[in-house]
């Protein structure tokens, strides 16, 4: 039997390792364009800060292909036929499969403005080659040598290298802007000020990642940015970039004003990877992503998907993609039990997810922005400053949590959500879901403060 898998991100990669523990004889090939090795993408940031080398942040040895019996084919996947069951790629041959697996990813949100000489995006591996030269002139603050594991650029593609403003200017950015307020754009924002700029922060939304928080939460967020030197800017929608005569970024145009800029990051999200598709009769929904079925597989016999680039059904009746680092790794195992012929249903259960929003520790866990739902809030100010939004139907009966400024047990919370617990009963038990280090006094929620 032979396998190809297209992407070797976390599903890419999850998938192969759960075909070869049932099947040690199967062909598995890896189609990769970005990198020779899987990397943890939501650490590109520590390696940008200097924190972490590119090669701390591949979470198996570097001789896991080797190990394995992977065929690591170094290609871009431009399409696929499947009436003759073939793979095609850019500038080889077409490589046969009789199951394929695509797991291509997300790519950033191509900009409405263009993309001039230093302006870029922070998705992926090459985007962060072209981030370190622009901020630190060179590969890292560490003084690494070039990470020779990220292919060459390909005409066209998502992982295609940015040419750095820098290499003409020579000099440090001194007038850094990041556009877009997701969790990229904040992740940006935080390595510049690690690299000692003041950057400006430009969202046209009235406030911070409203997708996730409320006004009071991101007001919480920004009130750190800010105390951090970084200027906020909301409301303000960009009209278009100003560049000197070589194509050079000099400035934003907003219609708050106009800002000078020598370096951009443009963070307005990311959308499935599947433009590549066109043509081969795979279902997409309206966001692009590719349709699928509870066992993950496609419209196309023996075609299956998994990660940001696959659009399943949500528990709120909705079918778009999920694109969380821990979706992607389970969708990767499950389309992995597909292929192997079981009987298998994806069921990602009780939504969860945290971050640190620069130092802010940030838990979410089931659905928080639903309308119609209400909320009880508590904001805890002292030594330690924290804030609590349960969300409730007209029940008491807890739905959602969003939690900032401590660290929580998600597994106890989505717990909680499942056995339908009561509003008062949660709030009661809340602190058992906290384990904050031995320095941080416990939580404790006044009674008078209590629903």
């Amino acid at each position: 039997m032979r396998v190809a898998i297209v992407g070797n991100g976390v599903a890419g990669i999850e998938a192969a390792l759960a075909i070869r523990a049932k099947e040690p004889s199967w062909d598995i090939a890896i189609v990769s364009e970005e990198s020779d090795h899987f990397f943890s993408r939501t650490a590109l940031m520590y390696v940008l800060c200097g924190q972490l080398s590119a090669q701390q942040i591949e979470p198996y040895e570097r001789d896991l292909y080797e190990r394995m019996r992977f065929t690591r084919v170094r290609a871009r996947a431009t399409a696929f036929d499947p009436g003759r069951k073939v793979l095609i790629l850019n500038g080889r041959d077409p490589l046969p499969y009789d199951k394929l697996i695509i797991a291509s990813g997300s790519r950033p949100k191509r900009s409405p403005w263009g993309l001039p000489r230093g302006a870029g995006h922070f998705v992926t591996l090459q985007d962060l080659e072209w981030l370190e030269r622009e901020m630190h002139g060179g590969p890292g603050r560490g003084g690494r040598a070039p990470n020779a594991d990220a292919h060459p650029p390909i005409e066209g593609s998502p992982s295609a290298r940015r040419v750095a403003a820098r290499d003409r200017r020579g000099t440090p950015p001194r007038h850094p802007v990041v556009i877009g307020g997701g969790l990229i754009g904040i992740e940006v924002v935080e390595t510049m000020l690690a690299a000692g700029m003041r950057p400006r922060f430009i969202l046209r939304e009235d406030w911070f990642w409203p997708v996730a928080l409320d006004q009071d939460e991101a007001t919480f967020v920004a009130e750190r940015l800010q105390e951090h030197g970084v200027d906020v800017e909301l409301c303000t929608n960009v009209i278009r970039f100003e560049v000197d005569p070589d194509g050079n970024i000099q400035g934003v145009l907003t219609d708050c004003g106009a800002h000078r800029a020598d370096l951009l990051v443009i963070a307005i999200g990311v959308e499935p990877n599947t433009q590549w598709l066109a043509g081969s009769g795979v279902s997409l929904d309206q966001e692009n992503g590719i349709v699928v079925g509870p066992d993950l597989s496609t419209s196309v016999p023996d075609v299956f998907a998994a990660g940001d680039c696959t659009s399943v059904v949500w528990c709120i009746g909705c079918q778009r993609p999920e694109q969380l680092w821990y979706t992607a790794r389970d969708q990767g195992r499950v389309a992995a039990r597909g292929v192997l012929g079981e009987k298998v249903h994806y069921d990602r259960g009780t939504w969860y997810n945290s971050a640190k929003l620069m130092d802010v520790e940030y838990t979410t866990v089931g659905l928080v922005n639903q309308p119609g739902d209400r909320n009880w809030s508590w904001e805890e100010k002292g030594r330690v400053r924290s804030r609590v939004r349960i969300v409730h139907d007209e029940t008491r009966t807890v739905l959602g949590l969003n939690l900032f400024g401590r660290r929580w047990d998600d597994a106890m919370l989505r717990g909680w959500i499942e056995e339908k617990r009561e509003l008062r009963w949660v709030v009661d038990h809340l602190p058992e879901a906290s384990f904050d280090t031995e320095l941080v006094p416990p939580l404790r929620i006044p009674v008078e403060a209590r629903p």
